[in-house]
């Protein structure tokens, strides 16, 4: 699942690629589709990249493109007082990526801010699976970020797809079981920040400030990689391929040979189980200052 986020601008705590020409953009997707990827990420506020997207998606078979996942932005936050305003912002929204994306449906549409589940007792929600029933949108989720989160949308009827944090040093939905719970109901299970926006693979010495506590597990998955001799990039990345119940995994690429590289590593054999313990045990416990990127501030 190729992540767009980097088409829109400067994107990760290491993104050394930023602001990607649409030419090099409309290449990477090119190349993402013909090399068999299932779904494409994005958003509006992901700068160009819907635009780009629909550009490309008319140069292939529509019954064998990539789904496409998009997302609403936040509503709640607009202040919006009348049920009329929001569904107006709502469907408006919703038209306007359709338009960009070149689409007659969204594939995948999620709530961006994940507080629009239960604002306005659920009016969000039901706007969203109206646009459903009028074949406007195929399947309706949520982008979240927390457990608490998670357990919102557990307790929600309609909904198909979720896009959730997971990594090697982000255990959280794995240990407490919310994984198999979500799989467990069929629900569609995105996993993003595999790299935890790029802080999984910086240099330990070479931390800015407000990234020091993680200097240590970094030295820690330094050393265990160096003592199991895999990468840590393949490491990080075959961590997360190998849960089970995961639809994709939304990995940012800013060049050709970065998704090559991807691309190989989700046709290797899994992981030994012996390897998936020992590097889970290892970071199963980290603080929420590493772990959350809302709190790098």
């Amino acid at each position: 699942m190729l992540g767009t986020a980097q088409l829109g601008g400067n994107y990760g705590i290491a993104n050394a690629e930023a602001n990607l020409t649409v030419q090099s953009s409309r290449q990477l997707i090119n190349y993402a589709i013909s090399a068999g990827i299932g779904y494409l990420d994005t958003a509006p506020g992901y700068g160009d990249s819907e635009t780009i997207i629909g550009g490309c998606l008319g140069d292939f078979n529509p019954k064998t493109r990539p789904a496409v996942v998009t997302k609403l932005p936040s509503v709640q936050r607009l202040g919006l007082k009348t049920e009329e305003e929001r569904r107006s912002f709502v469907y408006s929204s919703v038209m306007s990526s359709l338009d960009r994306l070149k689409l007659a449906a969204l594939d995948v549409c999620l709530l961006h801010d994940p507080l629009d589940m239960s604002a306005y007792k659920g009016g969000i929600i039901e706007i969203l699976n109206e646009l459903k029933q009028k074949q406007m949108i195929r399947r309706i989720g949520v982008s979240v970020y927390d457990p608490q989160e998670v357990e919102t949308f557990l307790s929600l009827e309609g909904v198909d797809s979720i896009q959730i944090p997971v990594n090697l040093f982000d255990q959280r939905l794995i240990r407490n079981g919310m994984l198999n719970r979500l799989s467990e109901k069929g629900t569609e299970i995105f996993a993003r920040s595999v790299y935890l926006q790029g802080l999984l693979l910086m240099d330990p010495e070479k931390l800015p400030d407000k990234l020091k506590q993680a200097e240590a597990p970094l030295n820690l998955l330094l050393k265990y990689c160096e003592d199991t001799g895999i990468s840590i990039k393949e490491l990080c990345f075959l961590f997360v391929r190998d849960l089970p119940g995961l639809t994709g995994i939304v990995v940012g690429c800013e060049t050709v040979e970065q998704l090559e590289e991807n691309l190989k590593w989700m046709s290797l054999p899994p992981l030994k189980q012996k390897i998936m313990k020992e590097a889970g045990g290892l970071f199963a416990e980290l603080s929420l200052q590493i772990i959350d990127p809302r709190r790098w501030k």
